[in-house]
């Protein structure tokens, strides 16, 4: 559980605590210092000692002078308390947050403009993230901690104006406490209420559009056909690109929305967009694809300077390959002869590249163009082998074409050679 020292999560610990002993329950306490203050080392001390003190281990982290204001603070807490789960290996994280904060993040949403699911507040769960205090008010538990003589810690950034949230709890709601036969907090809770109930029926919605646009889940991401997506409004087009960035752990922002759904419009084959930070959109013939942005290890060519046997592994587009060359032995996914006598060696076997060219029955053209035309996807067309000699001559388009040449002579020279991927 997420553990600050405050109100709400004492009361949090204290009822987990109360159920240990009923509840096959294995608690670990996390507490976060955000360099916020002079006093906030002191603050964490303390709060790991209330955990000791209940016999709760606690784990500790902290940052200090983090750039991105609040939410580089949010993002660096959850990271943490997420890496904390899985050194635990733990089913759950527990935060404290309650029916106040709910309220609070409702209005901050409408503030700021949002849609349904902004305004539906704070979810109970999201991930391993669960919230069980959501249905308490933050004096029921100040009253619970009173009664079981339980202190609880002060944060003084919470009352810094400067950040919005304050603002909100200290400056507005107080301000707004008349609104409504019952106020502004009920006020908030109803609209909550509503607008998760219309966010349930909009997102059965855009499961069903994308079931109907042959969504399919992939290594890197998901795909749809584009076809039936063009059929579909704009408002609608939206809301699945949302949803399926979501399901893969991405937030999309109104521009990144409007980039992608612009895309789906008029994005040609083989180009694609950026639409959040790590994730981008592109098409592929009729195929929409959203995948992650990865990170990926240079490529490493093999070199063949003679045609004694031989065998190589090969990293190309991200691909493992093994290399045989000169005797094969019969097992090669692909494999093809080459006129020795014409070869001038040492030959690579690399990935395209801008320029390369192959001689065909058909004439000369363009490696991207063959490609192309056999309806390899863009994003699968560096990771076809090439075989290109010393002149920069290509010799063979692995899996698709062959220079060409006439059928091996079996008294001729020729050159065997063949891979299989890994």
């Amino acid at each position: 559980m997420a553990f600050s020292g405050g109100s709400d999560s004492l009361a949090l610990l204290h009822l987990l605590c109360g159920i240990r002993q009923s509840w096959p329950l294995e608690l670990t306490a996390a507490h976060f210092d955000h360099g916020l203050g002079a006093g906030s080392a002191d603050r964490a001390a303390r709060a790991a000692e209330v955990c000791r003190s209940a016999g709760v281990p606690c784990e500790m982290g902290a940052t200090r002078g983090l750039a991105g204001g609040q939410a580089g603070y949010r993002t660096a807490r959850y990271a943490f308390l997420t890496a904390v789960r899985r050194r635990f290996g733990a089913d759950r994280i527990a935060l404290a947050h309650q029916r106040d904060d709910h309220i609070e993040t409702v209005l901050l949403n409408l503030l700021r403009g949002t849609g349904f699911r902004g305004l539906a507040g704070i979810p109970a769960r999201r991930g391993a993230f669960v919230r069980p205090l959501l249905g308490f008010g933050r004096e029921e538990l100040r009253s619970y901690l009173r009664e079981a003589g339980q202190e609880w810690l002060d944060d003084p950034s919470n009352r810094d104006f400067r950040y919005r949230r304050s603002r909100v709890r200290y400056g507005l709601i107080p301000a707004l406490s008349g609104c409504g036969d019952e106020g502004l907090p009920s006020l908030a809770a109803d609209l909550a209420r509503y607008a998760l109930e219309a966010e349930g029926g909009l997102d059965l919605r855009a499961r069903r559009l994308l079931s109907a646009a042959d969504f399919r889940e992939t290594a890197d991401g998901a795909q749809i056909a584009r076809s039936p997506v063009l059929k579909y409004d704009r408002a609608a087009r939206a809301r699945l690109l949302r949803k399926v960035a979501r399901d893969m752990g991405f937030r999309v922002t109104r521009r990144g929305t409007a980039a992608g759904v612009t895309f789906m419009d008029s994005g040609a084959s083989g180009h694609g967009v950026d639409i959040a930070a790590g994730l981008r959109i592109e098409r592929e013939f009729d195929r929409l694809h959203v995948r992650r942005r990865r990170n990926r290890d240079p490529d490493t060519e093999v070199e063949i300077e003679e045609t004694e046997p031989g065998r190589e592994p090969a990293r190309i587009g991200g691909k493992h390959y093994e290399v045989r060359w000169g005797a094969l032995e019969g097992t090669e996914r692909w494999a093809t002869a080459l006129p020795a006598g014409t070869i001038r060696f040492p030959l690579r076997v690399r990935g395209p590249r801008p320029g390369d060219r192959i001689r065909t029955r058909a004439g000369s053209r363009k490696v991207a163009k063959l490609l192309n035309e056999r309806r390899v996807p863009a994003s699968d067309r560096s990771s076809v082998p090439i075989v290109v000699t010393a002149d920069r001559r290509v010799l063979w388009v692995v899996g698709h074409s062959a220079l060409a040449v006439e059928p091996p002579d079996p008294e001729g020279a020729w050159f065997a050679i063949g891979l299989t991927e890994r």
